[in-house]
């Protein structure tokens, strides 16, 4: 049991190392404001976290789903705490740069938002100009209850 632990718990580990690259790519991608990019890292990290979901459940299985019993197990253990601490450690590098990364995304959302609202009022500016939807002025009604 205790190889099995210590193998998951070192799987979790390299995930969360992934997680902690394509947390700070994220912050890059960010800085581009390229939203296609974004998308696809936020995809690529969502099936990292639920890697790391399936991670756990497994883990907790060993335990019954008493996380106390599994905390205390690693931390009982040399080996298993040094693991247990490292992942902590990265988890905490991961919600800083999380925190500064939705600021970011935060902004980059206002300003689409905006980008938006400019394109809707030239649509409805070329719509009155004639510019848009000319081809249905030229239109004829068709009586289709006869």
């Amino acid at each position: 049991m205790e190889e099995t632990v210590k193998s998951l718990l070192e799987q979790k580990l390299n995930v969360m190392e992934n997680l902690l690259n394509i947390t700070q790519r994220i912050s890059e991608i960010i800085k581009r404001e390229d939203t296609e990019e974004l998308l696809i890292a936020l995809n690529d990290r969502q099936q990292l976290i639920n890697n790391i979901d399936q991670i756990d459940t497994k883990l907790l299985n060993f335990f019954n789903d008493d996380i106390s019993g599994l905390i205390k197990y690693t931390l009982g253990d040399c080996k298993l705490r040094a693991v247990h601490n490292d992942i902590l450690s990265l988890l905490k590098k991961i919600k800083e740069i999380d925190d500064i990364n939705l600021d970011g995304i935060k902004a980059l959302f206002s300003k689409l938002k905006e980008d938006i609202c400019k394109l809707r009022q030239t649509e409805t500016a070329l719509k009155g100009y004639g510019i848009i939807g000319a081809g249905s002025r030229d239109g004829a009604f068709i009586d289709t209850k006869k």
